[in-house]
C-alpha cells in the first residue's frame, strides 16, 4: 500500500471514525451530567442527537491534522513486504484511532466540550472557535505511542 492509497483509505473511513468519537464525546459528557444530577432542555438536546443522523464535517478538519500527522509519525510503505493482512497498514490505523488516540483524547475534558461544541450539540455561541482549538489541540499535543493505553489483565507487569 502506498501512502496515496493509506490516505484514500483514512478518508474512506472518516464518518465512521468521527461518528464514533462524537457518540463517544456524548457519552462521556451525558454520563458526567447524569452522575451530577443535572437535567435541563441542554442535556435533553444532546440526549436526543443520539438518535438522529448528525453532520460530522465540523470535525473534518481536525481529523486531517490527525491523518497527516499519523502518516508522517508511522506510515511504513515497506510494512507489508513481510508481514499478514492483520498488519496492513490501513488496519494498524483503525486499531490505532479506535484503540489509541480516542481513549487519549477522551482524557481531555475540554477536547470533549470542544467537540459537541463544534458539532452544536451543547450551547456554544461560536462553534468556529471551538473547531479551531480542536485543530489546534491535534496540531500541538504529542501522538500518542502505538499501543493502547490499557493492556489485558494478562500483559499487565506487576
Amino acid at each position: 500500500m502506498n501512502v496515496d492509497d493509506f490516505q484514500q483509505a483514512q478518508r474512506s473511513n472518516a464518518a465512521q471514525n468521527l461518528h464514533a468519537l462524537f457518540m463517544s464525546c456524548r457519552r462521556k459528557f451525558l454520563n458526567a451530567a447524569r452522575l451530577l444530577e443535572l437535567h435541563g432542555a441542554a442535556i435533553e438536546s444532546l440526549r436526543e442527537c443520539g438518535h438522529k443522523s448528525v453532520d460530522l464535517w465540523p470535525l473534518m478538519s481536525m481529523y486531517s491534522v490527525v491523518c497527516d500527522r499519523y502518516t508522517d509519525a508511522f506510515f511504513s510503505p515497506q510494512a507489508m513486504l513481510f508481514g499478514n493482512p492483520a498488519d496492513a497498514q490501513d488496519e494498524k490505523w483503525g486499531r490505532y484511532f479506535h484503540h489509541v488516540l480516542m481513549p487519549h483524547l477522551l482524557l481531555e475534558d475540554e477536547f470533549v466540550r470542544n467537540v459537541l461544541r463544534a458539532m452544536m450539540a451543547i450551547p456554544c455561541k461560536n462553534p468556529q472557535l471551538a473547531r479551531d482549538a480542536l485543530v489546534q489541540h491535534v496540531t500541538e499535543m504529542t501522538l500518542p505511542e502505538t499501543r493502547p493505553l490499557w493492556a489485558p489483565e494478562d500483559e499487565i507487569d506487576l
